[in-house]
């Protein structure tokens, strides 16, 4: 199926209305945190993740993670249908998986779904002087439309992710006001959380460094992810997202450009 097209300033549409029809908003206010679940990526699994610059590279083989995103928050990998399809080929465990690219700056405003993100009431901004309430506002709408975004368009093409992964990095667009990027993680961490069921558990791709210099070291999201995925960690790292410990490290490329992972559990 091809991508969504983009209409007028950045309002998504055609799937964007009718998955709002099936998923009903529901307020921020008292949302639900993640059920504790154990690691899927088992300690003696190995597999690879893909995305729009290996469209004509051969993956090795084992549980595969795909990059749904075009390098940047609402763009679509223009070969996610087709390294979908040879991912669903794969016999490794768990199944397939998808990540998404997300950041935070002014111009994404105009891409907020508003039929699904655009009704934050601010309950939890606490002390935060209310003349800058209306930026942490659109903040976390802008982090509710990015995992929004990324559910039309998995859901246009039909996948059905045992899991989906947030990719935080500082190669992205993000503000240099850490609360600011609190608000966005939040925003996308909870929608991600409150269509589980169409899109699987929420994880973070990220790295304590990336982590810390985004959102700040000790920050976890509410919700908190369910399970952590990086480079420059081990299986025994600490989690840097709300999970535990880490579930999948990213070990390099394999002798076909591809990124290899292995799993935690």
């Amino acid at each position: 199926m091809a991508p969504l097209r983009k209409h007028g300033h950045g309002r998504w549409i055609g799937a964007v209305m009718a998955f709002a029809s099936v998923l009903a908003w529901a307020a921020p206010a008292g949302a639900a945190t993640t059920t504790s679940t154990s690691n899927p990526y088992s300690s003696s699994s190995s597999g690879y993740d893909v995305s729009y610059p290996n469209c004509s590279e051969t993956p090795p083989g084992g549980f595969a993670i795909v990059g749904l995103g075009g390098g940047r928050p609402f763009k679509t990998n223009s070969c996610l249908a087709s390294e979908w399809a040879t991912a669903q080929k794969s016999t490794g465990t768990p199944a397939p998986a998808l990540y998404f690219n997300t950041g935070y700056a002014g111009a994404y405003s105009r891409d907020i779904i508003q039929s699904l993100c655009g009704t934050y009431d601010g309950t939890s901004f606490g002390n935060i002087p209310k003349h800058d309430q209306s930026t942490y506002t659109t903040a976390w709408e802008i982090g509710c439309s990015e995992a929004a975004y990324a559910a039309v368009v998995a859901t246009a093409n039909s996948e059905s992710p045992s899991m989906w992964w947030a990719d935080i990095e500082t190669g992205n667009s993000w503000s240099t006001n850490k609360i600011v990027n609190q608000y966005t993680v939040d925003g996308l961490s909870y929608e991600m959380q409150h269509i589980a069921s169409t899109l699987g558990l929420a994880g973070v791709y990220s790295y304590p460094a990336s982590w810390d210099k985004i959102v700040g070291s000790g920050f976890i999201p509410t919700p908190p992810f369910a399970g952590d995925w990086g480079p420059t960690v081990t299986c025994t790292s600490s989690g840097f997202g709300g999970a535990t410990t880490v579930w999948i490290v990213q070990q390099g490329l394999s002798s076909s450009g591809v990124d290899t992972d292995s799993g935690c559990g």
